[in-house]
């Protein structure tokens, strides 16, 4: 058991930890400022997409899986396997030489990513108690809001100064390294019995995961929620998810078990963590486009005005996990940061069209602080309800479903704005033009006529776009915050001995 490492093994473990988590999100970030200089380099810009969707796609699918499983084999084999995966796809990606090479590097690097995130929480969850779990939460969050901060001024400078395939290289050191300290720290895992496998559950997720996510991507792809393709792959997910429903709850070991849904502090965490996060897209998404285009900054610039969200997050993680631990009750951060945040998002939901960079980043900050806040506290409470031999199981569950409401937002934010966007340029456009116009090609035409007095008017299309995309991000989290009013505000418990058995 994780939780009986003292002495070196616990601090190199520890170590390895947060090597692992900066290394895997500073990657998702990292890659974003090189993707021009790589489509530039290997061509196939109808596929520029579908390098984040195969990464997307395969972490999604194997964080329930690393999960269930580690919870069944241990935590050694899942972290290893991750590391060791995530470096094989560094260095594939590194090499590829065309699109369909790097997408498919990328995918094995997903699968690798998705059990990494999945076995950094759960170790967490083995190496303390719940009541010391806040603090360590809230370093984690803070590390990935680092690596969201450095990753794409770091993706910039290397892509300039050496190449973009070390964009990929760059990681292959710390994984050794995490790699070495996993091996000698983690301490294998004896079953008391020998589990029967469950084939039939984990391939039915997969597909119905696959078809979800594939549906949503073609979705924003086509900013229509009603093409073929898209219907396709929504039938796919229903039909395949309903077979893996049934499948499950007959299996001897459930991916899924039906204790989780009878769990309340799990189903409000899930809905309110879904609804957050599909709501927090909107600025992902589309506040560096509100900054350059509107504000006129620059790529670089906008960057540095980012700054400060990040390290409010950061600061207010920090704050909250330690104050968590030491109160040993979550709730009252859970729902005040997500009022904090959701007035942000609503402040930037209201933002005029001459703005100031200052009333800008006030917005940011405001959003940055409340789920800075919030966010640690859910993995805190929902850990706390379970033995530790399902701290896998629940941990990868609620990822999960975060993951699927980052999707469903990327998707969902997009149509609202690409969408409203393209009838407001359409307006613009003299008669005779088409009724339905691409935002990015207007958009990019007008850009290289700073002197066209459209110009102003685009510009005013698209901050009403963009705010209105933030207005719904409100929505969403209003909707999130009020979920957060039903969780359940248990005591986290000093020792793992007085932890509750789940029936």
């Amino acid at each position: 058991m994780l939780r009986v490492l003292k002495g070196d093994k616990r601090r190199l473990l520890l170590v390895a930890l947060l090597i692992t988590m900066l290394t895997s999100a500073v990657n998702q970030t990292v890659v974003a400022t090189a993707m021009p200089r790589i489509v530039a380099d290997l061509g196939g810009l109808n596929l520029y997409s579908w390098l984040a969707t195969a990464y997307i796609l395969t972490s999604s699918v194997s964080v329930p899986l690393a999960g269930k499983f580690s919870d069944l084999w241990g935590r050694r084999p899942f972290f290893l396997a991750g590391v060791t995966l995530f470096l094989l796809g560094s260095w594939a990606s590194g090499l590829a030489h065309n699109m369909h090479w790097l997408i498919t590097a990328r995918a094995v690097q997903g699968l690798g990513g998705g059990m990494l995130m999945a076995m950094n929480t759960i170790t967490i969850g083995d190496l303390f108690p719940p009541a010391q779990r806040g603090r360590w939460q809230g370093i984690m969050m803070s590390v990935f809001a680092l690596a969201t901060l450095l990753g794409p001024t770091l993706g910039g400078w290397i892509t300039d100064h050496w190449s973009w395939r070390w964009v990929f290289y760059v990681s292959t050191p710390f994984g050794f390294l995490s790699l070495v300290l996993l091996f000698y720290a983690l301490p294998p895992y004896r079953a008391a019995h020998k589990p029967r496998l469950n084939y039939w559950s984990p391939v039915l997720l997969t597909v119905s995961l696959v078809g979800l996510l594939l549906a949503l991507t073609f979705a924003q792809q086509d900013l229509s929620w009603t093409t073929h393709r898209v219907l396709l792959g929504f039938a796919v997910a229903g039909v395949s998810g309903i077979l893996f429903a049934l499948a499950d709850s007959r299996a001897e070991e459930p991916l899924l078990p039906p204790w989780l849904w009878r769990n309340n502090i799990f189903v409000v965490s899930t809905i309110t963590l879904f609804l957050v996060t599909l709501g927090m897209f909107a600025i992902t998404l589309y506040l560096p486009m509100y900054l350059q285009i509107v504000t006129g900054v620059s790529a670089t610039y906008s960057g540095t005005l980012l700054t400060p969200m990040m390290l409010s997050v950061m600061i207010a993680a920090v704050v909250s996990g330690q104050l968590i631990s030491r109160l040993r009750h979550y709730k009252i951060f859970a729902v005040s940061g997500l009022a904090v945040a959701t007035a942000g998002m609503f402040y930037l939901g209201l933002l005029p069209v001459d703005a100031t960079h200052a009333m800008v980043v006030a917005g940011m900050v405001i959003s940055g602080t409340g789920m800075g806040i919030a966010m640690p506290t859910f993995t805190v409470a929902v850990q706390n309800t379970v033995r530790r031999t399902e701290l896998g199981t629940v941990t990868a569950a609620s990822q999960l479903f975060r993951s699927i409401g980052g999707v469903f937002g990327s998707a969902l934010t997009g149509n609202i704005v690409l969408t409203d966007l393209s009838h407001r340029l359409a307006g613009l456009l003299p008669p005779g033009a088409p009724a339905k116009v691409d935002p990015g090609q207007v958009l990019g035409r007008l850009m290289q006529m700073p002197g066209d007095p459209r110009l102003y008017l685009v510009k005013h299309a698209l901050s009403l776009s963009i705010t209105h995309g933030f207005f719904i991000g409100a929505i969403l989290l209003t909707g999130g915050l009020l979920a957060s009013l039903f969780l359940e505000d248990r005591e986290l418990k000093a020792r793992w001995d007085d932890q509750p058995a789940m029936e």
